[in-house]
């Protein structure tokens, strides 16, 4: 019998021979080592989730629920080899096929991350239509009733909401002669994978254990809770053919390598402490532009101009920028738009419009950014064509479905496959930025292909192909320019974390003004590092002194990037602003490297918000408390501890009063406060 124990850190790790429908494979179970394991009594899903054409399954009612245990999981150990940093294991089925499951520790925040590497030894061509990045079970305390699933649901300008479901009201229970496999599979289909859910989830006990996964989603994707056998697993990965039409063909000799999951568990700190290890791990991984180290605050010009910037616009907001703290000068959409045509729909061509950027064009525009002190950015959405381009007529450049030409409304997406897109894109975008100076660039895209395309032997391995294509334009931008990458996709729905590796930052959202913003920031701080999460303060001249405190509050979650009126700001107003940004210099060590201790919020109508929410986060001695009231007055008590009040920017009233920290918030107002320990 198969049986070996790892300990990396507070985390045993056990692979362990296990039994489904009287047939043997190997489990990977993950639990605090402080917990006893009676793997007799226990039975873990197979590590490696696989599925080929033709495929029988393991499990009564399974079809059409899930791919997972169908009879290929069913494997044995050939060779398996461990150090510090993970434990590398070699399985086959004795017939030619064989896996590779490695798995990597961190020792610094406790993550773990797997792949799994297919190789056909088998002699014959083989079609995969499952495999997953990874596999954990676990043995929950006191059963599955009182276990709690945490899921972050996804939509425009609403990204990664969290939401807690019991498992009992999931139908996630035993039945009463243990028929049927309960399952949650859940995940999303198309090229923008944090539409309906960001790809995570966690577990939680009733000990206040929590098992939590992420993984990297560059296209389709699924996640899987399962219950059965007295245990519970939780898989994620690529979307399989029955969710996401994918298969694909691996001949003798080939292998498929998947990309990575991540998954941890930690004892006490909830789903904070798994996405604070989440988060810190991939601020690890990052390698990014060395102006990007000190997180420096950024203009973009779009909700001054709203897709229209000119020469002149742009050189009277560099004037009226002089005396703020602003490293990046953004130009957004429009730069490109022909006389005759709307902004939207002429992406495409690419083509400067000499008439509204005279005086040198945008390489003049740009060598006055970078005059003014700042580096220049400019906007493209290059893997897509409006209807208003030249080129969105030439179909043979062009995803089709079916034959036809795969069309979203206004859009169509470049087949990123084809030498002629990849000479095209090379001379409008790498190109462009070469020649006109530009060290940043903000690539947005704004609808998906969904289900996948032709020219592969599935849609869904086709889109694959698009995704993997789009992600070697990122890299080979960075190579050929080491520019600044922006990840821009209607705001955040693109910021899986295979995608943030290869970006410097991200839009956190779409929600640029709305009262909704501190919300929606607080929520992506859980999944993106805050050097990331780039969060916009849209500036109004004629706004309310708290209106502006409310947006750059918000801002202060992650990066601040300002927007908005800065032409023709009051010098009290660009006071207010400038007291912002040095509050938020001090604080930047705790935005960017603390711990999320506590998002306390009680608001459930984003469109309608009434409530407050307490962001807290803590770094080396030093606390953040970012307070936003939205819809009615209420008064907030922070206990202050061994704590004191160190600095603050806000325009609330607040009083330090029997070791408390008591602040009075109006309808849509906030304030930020810094504490530090008070032998500190």
């Amino acid at each position: 019998m198969y049986s070996k124990k790892y300990i990396f850190g507070d985390t045993a790790i056990y692979f362990t021979e296990t039994v489904i429908a009287d047939e043997k494979s190997v489990g990977l179970t993950v639990l605090p080592k402080s917990r006893k394991f009676d793997e007799t009594k226990f039975m873990p899903d197979p590590l490696v989730q696989v599925a080929f054409t033709g495929d029988r399954s393991l499990l009564d009612y399974s079809r059409g629920i899930s791919m997972k245990n169908r009879e290929s999981t069913l494997l044995s150990v050939e060779k398996q080899t461990a150090d510090k940093e993970g434990v590398e294991t070699l399985l086959t089925d004795g017939k030619g096929n064989y896996y590779t499951h490695s798995l990597c520790y961190d020792k610094e925040t406790g993550v773990f991350s797997v792949t799994v590497l297919y190789e056909n030894k088998t002699g014959k061509t083989k079609t995969l239509e499952f495999l997953q990045s990874g596999c954990i079970s676990f043995a929950p305390l006191d059963g599955a009733q009182k276990l709690a699933l945490y899921r972050m649901t996804s939509a425009w300008s609403r990204e990664c909401k969290l939401k807690k479901d019991g498992f009992w009201e999931l139908g996630l229970e035993p039945s009463w002669a243990n028929y049927g496999l309960k399952s949650e599979k859940w995940g999303c289909i198309g090229s923008m994978p944090n539409r309906g859910f960001y790809p995570f989830a966690a577990v939680e006990d009733i000990d206040g254990v929590i098992w939590g996964m992420n993984i990297e989603a560059p296209f389709s994707w699924q996640m899987e809770v399962s219950l059965e056998r007295a245990g519970v697993s939780l898989a994620g990965g690529h979307a399989d053919y029955e969710a996401g039409h994918w298969r694909k063909e691996i001949k003798n000799g080939e292998r498929f390598l998947t990309h990575k999951a991540y998954f941890t568990v930690k004892e006490g700190g909830g789903v904070n402490a798994v996405c604070n290890a989440f988060v810190h791990y991939q601020d690890r991984r990052l390698k990014v532009p060395a102006s990007e180290e000190s997180m420096p605050v950024l203009y973009n010009e779009y909700c001054a101009t709203w897709g229209n910037p000119t020469a002149d616009k742009i050189d009277a907001m560099l004037d009226a920028l002089k005396e703020f703290p602003i490293e990046y000068f953004v130009i957004d959409s429009g730069w490109y738009k022909p006389e005759d045509k709307n902004w939207c729909n002429a992406i495409g061509d690419w083509n400067e419009n000499k008439s509204i950027f005279p005086r040198g064009g945008l390489k003049g525009v740009a060598k006055r950014i970078n005059e003014a002190g700042m580096k220049a950015g400019i906007w493209f959405e290059y893997e897509i064509a409006g209807r208003d381009s030249d080129v969105f007529y030439n179909e043979d450049m062009f995803l089709k479905r079916g034959g036809s030409v795969l069309t979203c409304k206004n859009r169509r997406f470049l087949d990123l496959r084809k030498a002629e897109v990849k000479e095209y894109l090379t001379k409008k975008v790498l190109r462009f930025l070469k020649e006109n100076g530009y060290e940043y660039i903000k690539i947005d895209y704004n609808d998906a292909y969904g289900l996948g395309c032709d020219g592969a032997e599935s849609l869904g391995e086709a889109g694959r192909q698009i995704a993997e294509e789009s992600l070697q334009w990122f890299d080979l931008l960075q190579k050929e320019n080491g520019i600044i990458i922006e990840n821009c996709s209607s705001g955040g729905s693109r910021i899986e974390p295979y995608r943030m590796n290869h970006s410097s930052m991200c839009s956190f959202s779409d929600a640029h003004e709305c009262n909704e913003i501190p919300l929606v920031a607080a929520n992506v701080s859980r999944v993106i590092p805050a050097r990331q999460s780039q969060i916009w303060a849209v500036l109004r001249e004629n706004e309310s002194d708290s209106r502006t405190v409310y947006s750059l509050c918000a801002a202060f979650m992650g990066r601040v990037c300002l927007s908005g009126d800065v032409v023709g700001l009051t010098k009290e107003k660009r006071e207010l602003i400038l007291n912002g940004l040095n509050f938020y210099s001090e604080v930047k060590d705790i935005v960017r490297y603390g711990d999320i201790t506590d998002i306390d919020c009680d608001i459930s109508s984003y469109r309608d918000p009434v409530g407050r929410q307490i962001y807290q986060k803590e770094y080396n001695g030093s606390k953040l408390v970012i307070t936003h009231f939205l819809g009615k007055e209420n008064v907030v008590e922070i206990p202050l501890k061994e704590y004191r009040l160190d600095g603050t920017y806000t325009d609330l009233d607040y009083e330090e009063e029997d070791g408390v920290l008591r602040i009075y918030g109006k309808p849509f107002t906030a304030g930020a406060f810094l504490l530090v320990k008070r032998n500190g």
